[in-house]
């Protein structure tokens, strides 16, 4: 690893040891780190896949498992829409999606399982059209925003093909083996995007599986925290002033001065617990702000029994390209 990175990294593990992302429970944060001389260029494909959150298939074993898990009537479609892709689609992928694999500490107590997803996940296509702009498409969650392509703005042929993958997806009814746990539509979203590094967002983020936030949201400083501590500070001022005044009367101001002191020591008690519980946000916060460039938060959701559980990735990229960050879970369940 790169000295600047191991710096990094030791910085932000020192940063987030003992704490945790609290929700429904107190998950710990891990250290995420991706280097492109070892890995690649960075992208959410790419992260996806070397993380196991996409299982790349070949079409082979593709329809191998088919056969153990879907109906003739579901495979014949799923060769027909295969077919149409192979012979429109260069740099065709076939993937399954499912749980991002996790650090075993936050494996334990997150609702969702690995083991929901089977042999292959949620059914996953991508590649380029002859027309130059990539198409995805996959299943969706109930919460997916349907947004249908801009079919005026693509090119004529990757229109039409749309509307032909479109034909033939509505027409595959798809079991899917967490369908008891997942809240799923069973309905299938297609995307097209001008460049790939664009589509895996996209399609996740339709499909209900994913948003994208800014790194502030998930690090969660209350927009308002510098002014509340400004105003403790003026109010313990006030109150410093008004002492020393109560203090000159003498024995007739007795009580209202044991009232005064017993007010100031309140508000100083209640600006250090505030202090306490903003510090390692605002620290997080200075981090990514300072050591990292276009920094963003990737939430991973999964939708069960209406209930949220999320994977949340906070990453930041280095000056030389490498991406640093952490990773840690909630739940609404």
């Amino acid at each position: 690893m790169k000295p600047h990175n191991e710096q990094l990294i030791t910085t932000l593990k020192a940063l987030i040891e003992g704490q945790v992302y609290s929700l429904v429970g107190d998950a710990p944060y891990e250290i995420v780190s991706w280097e492109v001389e070892e890995k690649g260029p960075f992208s959410l494909e790419n992260f996806l896949v070397d993380n196991q959150g996409l299982i790349p298939f070949e079409s082979q074993y593709f329809f191998d498992r088919l056969r153990h898990t879907q109906t003739e009537e579901a495979i014949a479609h799923h060769q027909t829409l295969l077919s149409l892709l192979q012979t429109h689609l260069s740099e065709l992928k076939i993937y399954g999606y499912r749980l991002i694999q996790l650090p075993t500490e936050l494996k334990e107590g997150f609702p969702v399982e690995g083991g929901w997803f089977g042999t292959l996940g949620i059914p996953m296509f991508v590649g380029l059209s002859t027309g130059g702009e990539w198409i995805g498409l996959t299943l969706k969650q109930s919460s997916g925003c349907s947004s249908s392509p801009d079919l005026e703005s693509i090119s004529e042929s990757t229109a039409q093909l749309v509307e032909e993958i479109r034909a033939i997806a509505s027409q595959i009814e798809h079991e899917i083996k967490a369908e008891d746990e997942l809240s799923m539509e069973k309905d299938w979203e297609v995307v097209v995007t001008a460049t790939r590094q664009e589509l895996m967002q996209k399609l996740l983020e339709q499909t209900g599986f994913m948003d994208v936030a800014e790194i502030n949201d998930f690090i969660r400083v209350d927009d308002d925290y510098g002014a509340e501590i400004e105003e403790y500070y003026q109010t313990i001022a006030e109150l410093e002033a008004e002492i020393e005044k109560l203090k000159q009367q003498g024995d007739s101001a007795t009580e209202k001065l044991e009232e005064k002191q017993q007010e100031l020591t309140e508000q100083k008690e209640g600006l250090e617990e505030l202090k306490t519980e903003g510090s390692f946000e605002l620290e997080l916060r200075d981090f990514f702000a300072s050591q990292l460039l276009n920094s963003r938060n990737y939430n991973l959701n999964f939708c069960v029994g209406g209930e949220w559980c999320t994977v949340h990735y906070a990453l930041g990229q280095t000056q030389e390209d490498d991406w640093i960050g952490v990773v840690t879970t909630s739940y609404t369940l």
